[in-house]
């Protein structure tokens, strides 16, 4: 018999009344004959759904405390169910000022009241629901004295878009602090304050209800390379040309041979990466040859010669395949004498150098490789005896591996609820504290739930056979965890891509961030690739948020604004497996008065594939726009500060939102080569871009960056300042600085728009074949506005404007004399987007459509073009008029699911541009009046990807005609839930390190993600 109820309990326990008694009201219908049958005699005595969400009846039933005893009742009418033998206490109205009591209706299949303990007890498919949201258990207590909640069994809380499941919950309301065990749930962080507070209204209704989702089980991964240990036998010829000659084969081989023998051992395993410990012992022979230009008669023939190479360093290698890897070696080169070639052809020369290898290799059988390696030694830059190249060879080889690997550590699962299949029992594990003991005696020890229904039986685990090697045992696991992962019931839906988290490490790139991000979304059309990477929006290392996490543990702990645990596990992936989960050790969480969140843990692992485990920082603020870095900085800026610099940040809040980050530096390549060569010479005309190497004087050694960020004065302010020395001298050549102040107005006919205040000294931009441009000083003000039309059939449009006017000292084109002018200009611009033809989606399912791509790739061919018109006059009397038209089509194949080649994005762009007058100024003049663009992105194996475009002045008036004006490489480790990429622009001088972890949106509770392997005897219970 299922009887329901309704309780009244204070849910605010700060604004609750300690000298009053506990509210617990049973409400009791005033004509008792007027009640409804109950459920039961409704259904025929048969037990209703346990997850019906509604119940079957209305009105105001009776709370069944005890025994039914029979009750006055019209004839005719079926008795109520079970009126109260002991009245339950029933509190007075609470007075004003007192917090409202919460209605809890609740039904269960019994229900009772112990007067004498105040608590209130249901069992068998109990469903209480409160301000909206629900709980479902298979067993639920209330005391009335303490005003604690305890459920056991299958329990389940759901409220707005947060979602619990948990083998036992504990919550104490008068305190505000509780215990869950083997949780695991969905967390929005953009909702958890408005779905945790019960006086206030869930984001969203409630879905029917879900049963519990149980830890899969499936094969580990398999152990593809066991052996730790190679040696290679070498074979080569030397290559004459630069470095990046050997990538292209445009160099020439040389009569110089090497062979020898190397030596690798792997120091960390982690899935598709590994880090190795290389070293290699060679002998070089050259015949007679013409040697170069550095010698007392060029080009003379130098003599034959002989010598011998060690080279040693630390690789990081890349598993495309089990049977197919890249590698690329980081170290040092010494030779036992000064190789002919490096001294006739280098300006300088040196027996210690730097070591760079480049490998590929193919392996027959586990242990049997073939691989071919360039092998380069040079001067990086001039960091090793001002050698600036060296030189380079092809080597072939043959490889063999052994030895044994040492046991590596896995992540220490998590194990079922004690509500699944598989789970250890209640009574494998002691009790916690007092608290447990206590809960222990009055519940029994192994207790699992009274809905009498039986714990189904383990599923049967798939074994894994000797096949008699190591390649066919490992596929054969594969095949077997991939078979298992396919039958996980994922139990979520409307899965879609809402925004990144994205993190990097640059090199190469400036100091100071003035280029506005509308110039990548309304200027020229160009491809992908070929966006400018130095605009305002992309000076963040970390920018982004992620809000909807999985998470899974043991046991947490609740208070009213924190959350912890000894061992948590987040997820931002909706799948199970999850591509990426982090794996965080002594966790607090709280909820910041500001509304941010704060995670704070001990250890911080992120694993990607179960495979791959990368440290991360301790501490995270999520849902903060402001960047996030380490106090410590290492640095490297060879344009103002000579190379490698130090620093360390320390931020100080001005105010609620103001941000003032301060970043002293110590230049540490000038501390090591004692000069600096990025200054003019001291008294330099104002703008001198001719630099001079100088003897490094003691405040050359020292630097600062500065940034005041957030609301000042009205303004959202974004102000910049950076200082590469304090030597007076420099002092003037050493100090860069931009201010950019907005506010939003509303103006007649205009609208709302964005008024702006700039101002900046000595800063650099880009400009097409021109390269890079300094602006010496400006300042002035600007209205701009964009937005979007309303579409014409498939066509869309958007549009923006900008208005402005400044004062400008910048190179005068063509010298390198300053020019001070006024400028006045005006500029509007439209985008235009037109599907031309769409293919045919995947029907493949969700966890394969999206296993390498947040969003489903869709066949299709898309023409975008831009409409862009520039109105520039000058004080001096010049004008520079300018209306372009720019466009091109994106063709997309493939749907990025099979193994190789399925996936291609490939952009062609033309502009052309009409021009009437030239600007004065080098940064602002119109040089590229016809450009084409190309950007390819290509899958070559699995989630690798290719990424790269270039841009070509094709202006055949222009003095420019044929010069690039954009390059863009990346190879980049792609997947659904993260990304992993290595990037570098050859005609910016930019490049360096993404990751990238993606936030999605979706339905359902999903399937718990950390992996569980269970082990015979062992009980592995570490969250």
């Amino acid at each position: 018999m299922t009887v329901w109820g309704v309780l009244a309990m204070t849910a605010a326990p700060a604004r609750a009344r300690p000298d009053r008694g506990p509210t617990l009201v049973a409400a009791e219908p005033e004509n008792p004959a007027a009640v409804p049958p109950p459920p039961a005699a409704a259904t025929g005595g048969a037990t209703p759904n346990p997850f019906d969400d509604e119940p079957p009846v209305s009105g105001s039933p009776s709370l069944d405390a005890g025994p039914a005893e029979p009750s006055p009742a019209t004839p005719g009418t079926p008795p109520a169910a079970g009126r109260a033998a002991a009245p339950a206490p029933v509190a007075s109205p609470a007075p004003a000022g007192e917090a409202v009591p919460l209605e809890l209706e609740l039904t269960a299949n019994q229900q009772g009241y112990d007067s004498q303990l105040q608590r209130f007890v249901a069992t068998g498919n109990v469903m209480a629901r409160i301000a909206g949201g629900r709980l479902l258990a298979d067993r639920l207590e209330f005391e009335a004295s303490t005003r604690t909640l305890y459920a056991v069994g299958n329990v389940r809380f759901q409220r707005g878009q947060q979602y619990l499941q948990a083998s036992r919950l504990r919550y104490a309301l008068l305190e505000g602090v509780g215990e869950i065990n083997d949780v695991y749930g969905v967390i929005d962080l953009d909702t958890t304050k408005q779905d945790f507070n019960l006086e206030k209204e869930a984001s969203q209704p409630l879905p029917p209800p879900e049963p519990v989702s149980c830890t899969p089980t499936y094969p580990p991964v398999p152990q593809w390379h066991p052996y730790p240990w190679a040696v290679t036998a070498w074979g080569g010829q030397m290559y004459a040309g630069e470095f990046s000659d050997t990538f292209t084969f445009s160099g020439r081989f040389r009569p110089e041979y090497l062979g020898g023998f190397g030596l690798q051992r792997r120091l960390i395993d982690a899935g598709p990466l590994s880090l190795v410990f290389d070293s290699n012992l060679l002998g070089h022979r050259a015949a007679a040859q013409p040697g170069g230009f550095n010698q007392t008669v060029p080009f003379a023939i130098t003599p034959a010669q002989s010598f011998g190479e060690l080279t040693a360093g630390v690789g990081l290698r890349l598993w495309l395949r089990p049977w197919l890897n890249l590698l690329f070696v980081e170290g040092l080169s010494v030779t036992s004498d000064k190789s002919n070639y490096e001294r006739t052809f280098r300006q300088n020369s040196a027996r210690l150098l730097n070591y760079l290898g480049f490998e590929v290799e193919a392996l027959f059988t586990p242990r049997w490789s073939a691989v071919g390696r360039i092998h380069h030694r040079s001067g990086a830059y001039g960091t090793f005896s001002g050698v600036s190249e060296g030189s380079n060879a092809y080597m072939i080889g043959l490889r063999y591996r052994f030895g044994t690997d040492r046991p590596t550590s896995q992540p220490m699962p998590v194990p079922p609820s004690q509500d699944c299949p598989g789970a250890p029992p209640l009574a494998s594990e002691q009790p916690d504290g007092l608290a447990q003991q206590l809960e222990q005696v009055t519940m029994g020890r192994g207790w699992t739930g009274t809905s009498g229904q039986p714990v189904p039986p383990p599923p049967e685990q798939p074994t894994v056979t000797d096949r008699g090697g190591v390649w066919r045992n490992a596929r054969e696991q594969e095949r077997l965890r991939s078979e298992a992962i396919g039958r996980i019931p994922q139990r979520v839906d409307n899965v879609t891509f809402q925004r990144s988290l994205t993190a990097e490490r640059r090199f190469g790139f400036p100091r100071d961030y003035v280029t506005p991000d509308v110039a990548n979304d309304y200027g020229t059309t160009r491809p992908e690739q070929l966006r400018d990477q130095t605009t305002q929006g992309n000076s963040k290392l970390i920018r982004g948020t992620i809000s909807r996490w999985r998470i899974q543990a043991h046991r947490l702990k609740l208070t009213p604004n924190t959350l912890s645990g000894d061992r948590v596990g987040f997820t931002n992936d909706p799948f199970t497996p999850a591509q990426s989960w982090m794996d965080s050790e002594k966790v607090v969480i709280t909820l910041l008065p500001n509304g941010d969140t704060l995670v704070q843990a001990r250890r911080n692992t992120l694993r990607l594939e179960d495979r791959l485990p990368i440290r991360v920082v301790t501490e995270r603020r999520i849902k903060k726009e402001q960047e996030v870095s380490n106090p410590l900085v290492l640095g490297f800026d060879s344009k103002d500060r000579d190379g490698v610099f130090v620093g360390y940040n320390q931020q100080i809040k001005l105010g609620n939102s103001t941000t003032l980050l301060l970043q002293p530096q110590v230049m540490v390549q000038r501390l090591y080569t004692g000069n600096t060569d990025v200054y003019p010479p001291p008294g330099a005309p104002a703008g001198s871009t001719e630099t001079v190497k100088q003897p490094a004087k003691t405040g050359d050694y020292f630097g600062l960056e500065a940034r005041l960020t957030g609301p000042f004065l009205g303004f959202n302010t974004d102000a910049r300042l950076s200082i590469s020395t304090f030597n007076p001298e420099n002092l003037p050549n050493g100090t860069r600085a931009f201010g950019d102040f907005a506010r939003v107005v509303t103006l007649p006919l205009l609208g709302t728009s964005t008024f702006r205040i700039y101002g900046a000294y000595r800063f650099r931009t880009w400009n097409g074949s021109l390269g890079e441009q300094d602006v010496y000083s400006a300042y002035g003000v600007s209205l701009e506005k964009q937005g979007s039309l309303p579409t014409w059939g498939k066509l869309s449009r958007s549009y923006y404007w900008r208005m402005g006017v400044g004062r400008f000292e910048a190179n005068q084109f063509g010298t390198n004399q300053l020019l001070n002018v006024w400028r006045a200009n005006a500029i509007g611009s439209m985008n235009f987007s037109y599907p031309i033809w769409t293919g045919k989606a995947s029907t493949s399912p969700p966890v394969v459509q999206l296993a390498n791509t947040p969003v489903p790739i869709v066949p299709g061919l898309r023409f975008n073009a831009n409409l862009l018109g520039i109105a520039s006059y000058f004080s001096d009397g010049t004008n520079q008029n300018t209306i372009g038209l720019s466009g091109g089509p994106t063709l997309t194949l493939g749907h990025f699911e099979k193994p190789f080649l399925d996936y291609t994005q490939l952009t062609i762009t033309g502009g052309i541009t009409l021009r009437q007058g030239q600007s004065p100024l080098s940064f602002d003049r119109a040089v590229d009046l016809g450009t084409v663009g190309i950007g390819l992105s290509q899958q070559l194996v699995g989630p690798l990807v290719f990424s790269g475009g270039i841009g070509i002045n094709v202006d055949p008036k222009s003095g420019f005609y044929g010069d690039i004006t954009g390059s863009y490489l990346e190879l980049r480790w792609q997947r659904r839930s993260y990304e992993i990429g290595v990037y570098y622009s050859p005609y910016d001088g930019l490049g360096g390190v993404r990751v990238r972890l993606n936030d999605f949106n979706f339905n359902g509770p999903g399937t718990p993600f950390i992996p569980y392997h269970p082990t015979r005897n062992a009980l592995q219970r570490p969250f």
